[in-house]
């Protein structure tokens, strides 16, 4: 269905391509007055200039040009109008490289509309010509003329977007014609004002005149067009600074870009985007956005391909050498641009985007392709090493359970082992030292059993894993007050929580049991206070109570002389993740315990 409607419109774009040109030849045997060269030359640069920098109008532009063909219709007759409208307007489009489809279909519908206006408004008030004043026949053909002209050729415009297979919804029709209305608006305003000017008479109007009374015309679509490049200019650098920012904040999340709403669709001006990541061991779809993908998972070739030639691939249009370009992408994709992401030499990534026209990439496009690539680049890379020093602080926490069960539990249990044997051979003998040994060794294998019972716990999935850090604090919380603890508690969570990962939970939920473990033993505390915030910069953890406070001095020393659970054990953790943890005490002040984890690593690996 999608590629009937598709050839439909192709052959409605043909056909109109051939009305177009077919009016413009017939233009040329319709010429009955030739111009004044000055004035005629003045009006083209005009024209030109009106041309060449549209006007920003819904998602593309309009050009201010028809009070300037109306006045050399006014002045030379249809005929040179239409010829010199449909050079300026294909060479305008031939400038700025546009496909040739685009070059001939832009000025032939143009050419329809104002061929059709001009003859349909004569044909309406030819009767009332000798009866009307020619002031008001001037006035009332211009606007018909006008109204006819924008009429016409928003009405080819409509007919191709409804032909289109792409869906042309009614929100989009009622914002495209409200800004062509104030642009129609505007043309009737400024050639009345023209016909008010010319109804007085102020002398010989020369090339100067026409100078002076256009060169606002000129100066508002230049100036327009710069104020939107601009302004183009400022949204794709606003695009560049939410997608980096999200990165920091959302960077090496699981979902890190399926749940970030990354502007790649606005910073790139395209119609579709995909973006495939390897994480060492295969490629998956990480990020897919515009409703033209086609799901399919990434080929050996497709690989090959982007690994065997690592640049930024650019087909304007499909063809049998590039098909595997565009395979990833809805038929209705005209144009492709690839560019892998390299890291160390290595394609680590490529990021694909797409458009619905032909040749409709430029060299800038490709310069915005190679800033956004860069940017994942370094951020992918970026995750990855933080998901490798995750995996190795894991690493290392199992080959110290590994290094305790080994040196304890499994010397305890040899140990225990001899002494049984012991006693089984001085049993008949001495049975008392028998008996001794049966006890000291039950004594060590309960010991044991303790130790291997708290390993196997470590090595159980943790409270943060099973429930969730915000379920696991508030669990905690509401055992202890079931165990009738004099104390209030506040749990308080703060700005959009995020997934954190797996390493950064476990050692926020630490902390908080290590501190609220010493708030309920030595504080003598009332009340005690827990904050879990979130913002773009940082996860920040607190715990402040009101209770007695210490000397942290004294607690330092006495924990490097006593190495266990608490502070030192909370600093370690912390710098293993790269934040930072504050304690502020004093004796009768309270006590109040603060962690700092930068977003870059408060993420869980792809």
């Amino acid at each position: 269905m999608g590629v009937n409607r598709e050839k439909a419109a192709g052959k409605f774009v043909s056909a109109v391509i051939g009305a177009g040109i077919i009016i413009w030849i017939y233009s040329a045997f319709s010429i009955t007055k030739f111009p004044d060269l000055l004035i005629f030359s003045t009006l083209l640069l005009f024209l030109f200039i009106t041309e060449y920098y549209p006007i920003p109008i819904w998602k593309g532009l309009s050009a201010l040009s028809f009070p300037l063909l109306y006045t050399i219709e006014l002045l030379y007759g249809w005929g040179i109008a239409i010829i010199v409208f449909g050079f300026m307007v294909g060479l305008v489009h031939a400038l700025n490289h546009r496909p040739l489809r685009i070059v001939l279909f832009n000025p032939s519908q143009l050419l329809i509309s104002f061929f059709g206006a001009v003859h349909l408004a004569d044909l309406m008030l030819f009767p009332l010509k000798a009866e009307w004043s020619v002031i008001w026949y001037a006035e009332t053909r211009m606007i018909l003329i006008v109204v006819l002209y924008y009429v016409f050729n928003n009405l080819i415009v409509d007919a191709v977007l409804l032909i289109r297979p792409q869906a042309y919804p009614f929100k989009i029709w009622k914002i495209k014609t409200i800004s062509e209305s104030l642009v129609t608006l505007f043309s009737i305003l400024y050639i009345t004002l023209m016909f008010m000017l010319g109804s007085q008479n102020r002398g010989v109007v020369d090339v100067f005149s026409y100078i002076f009374f256009f060169s606002p015309l000129v100066a508002i679509a230049l100036i327009s067009s710069f104020i939107a490049r601009l302004h183009q200019e400022q949204n794709r650098l606003k695009a560049l600074y939410e997608i980096s920012t999200t990165f920091n904040a959302h960077l090496p999340s699981k979902n890190w870009l399926k749940q970030a709403e990354l502007p790649f669709l606005e910073f790139l001006g395209t119609d579709a985007v995909l973006l495939f990541l390897n994480d060492g061991h295969s490629w998956k779809k990480a990020y897919e956005n515009g409703g033209f993908s086609v799901e399919q998972d990434v080929s050996p070739d497709f690989i090959r391909r982007v690994e065997s030639n690592p640049v930024m691939h650019l087909f304007n249009k499909k063809n049998e050498d590039n098909a595997w370009a565009f395979s990833y992408f809805h038929h209705s994709i005209k144009s492709v641009m690839l560019a892998p992401l390299m890291a160390e030499d290595e394609v680590t990534g490529f990021l694909i985007t797409g458009r619905t026209r032909v040749f409709s990439f430029s060299a800038v496009d490709t310069q915005s392709m190679a800033t956004l690539v860069n940017q994942l680049a370094v951020a992918w890379k970026t995750k990855l090493l933080i998901s490798e020093r995750e995996k190795r602080v894991l690493l290392e926490e199992r080959n110290r359970i590994a290094r305790e069960i080994h040196d304890g539990i499994a010397q305890t249990l040899a140990g225990s082992v001899m002494q049984l044997e012991t006693a089984q051979r001085v049993f008949s003998q001495k049975p008392e030292r028998t008996k001794q040994l049966v006890a000291v060794s039950t004594e060590k294998l309960r010991g044991s059993l303790k130790e291997l019972r708290e390993s196997i716990y470590a090595l159980r999935p943790y409270p943060t894993e099973r429930i969730g850090l915000h379920h696991a604090i508030k669990t905690k919380i509401k055992s202890i007050k079931e165990e009738s603890h004099n104390i209030q508690i506040k749990f308080q969570v703060r700005g959009a929580p995020r997934t954190l990962s797996t390493m950064v939970e476990k050692v926020i939920f630490d902390i908080f049991q290590e501190s609220l473990q010493n708030v309920l033993k030595h504080a003598e505390a009332t009340k005690a206070d827990i904050l879990l915030s979130y913002s773009n910069d940082q996860v920040f953890f607190r715990i402040k109570d009101d209770g007695k406070g210490f000397s942290l001095y004294e607690s330092m020393i006495k924990a490097q002389a006593e190495p266990h659970y608490g502070i030192l054990n909370m600093n370690e953790q912390s710098e293993s993740l790269g934040a930072s943890l504050h304690i502020d005490s004093a004796k009768g002040k309270g006590t109040e315990i603060k962690l700092q984890i930068p977003n870059l690593v408060s993420k869980e690996a792809f």
